[in-house]
């Protein structure tokens, strides 16, 4: 009985860590995604300027 509750609370911390893990990645694609995106239209808009 008791490595069983101790194999449950195992799983558990592994799926609150994978969700924490989950949850961080998906912030961090966002926020990377978001900086190359502001890069490329500032970029387009230097291009654009120097354009006669």
């Amino acid at each position: 009985m008791f490595s069983a509750l101790t194999g449950a609370h195992a799983l558990i911390l592994l799926l609150v860590w994978g969700v924490g893990l989950v949850v961080i990645g998906a912030a961090l694609y966002f926020v990377v995604r978001l900086a190359v995106l502001h890069a490329l239209k500032a970029h387009t808009r230097w291009v654009d300027g120097g354009k006669l």
